[in-house]
């Protein structure tokens, strides 16, 4: 099963909540990363709009303590804004996820959040969190 994972990667898919006009899915390239060692995964996100009208969105990350988006580890937040999605469109995104030399083994959880907005990025209509567990071993 580790072979197959490590070649195909892990993904996971579902539509956030009810009422809520995007699906999500995510997938890790590789599945996990190495304790102990200077090493990424990517940690790719794929939004698709099904409601019938465009919508504006932006997805953001927050890593726990042991984990960064660099070798150093120093930041620990990032968003990423996708543009307005039209109806049945998809767009997919992708955080770098850093491992560093002191990151000890086991399971760390992220929360990515989806911001569902309109007119612009200052205003958010309905947002859905969701957490992406990242194995180290």
């Amino acid at each position: 099963m580790g072979i197959l994972e490590n070649l195909m990667g892990k993904s996971d898919e579902q539509t956030v909540a009810p009422g809520f006009p995007f699906k999500l899915s995510t997938n890790l390239r590789p599945v996990r990363l190495a304790a102990k060692k200077d090493n990424c995964l990517e940690l790719l996100v794929a939004i698709k709009n099904l409601s019938d009208k465009p919508y504006i969105a932006s997805a953001s990350l927050e890593l726990p303590k042991s984990l960064g988006f660099e070798n150093l580890g120093i930041t620990k937040i990032k968003e990423i804004r996708m543009g307005e999605l039209d109806i049945g469109k998809e767009k997919t995104i992708s955080f770098s996820v850093c491992a560093s030399f002191q990151t000890a083994p086991g399971v760390y959880s992220a929360v990515l959040t989806l911001n569902q907005h309109y007119k612009d990025y200052a205003h958010v209509l309905n947002y859905a969190k969701k957490n992406v567990e990242i194995r180290v071993v």
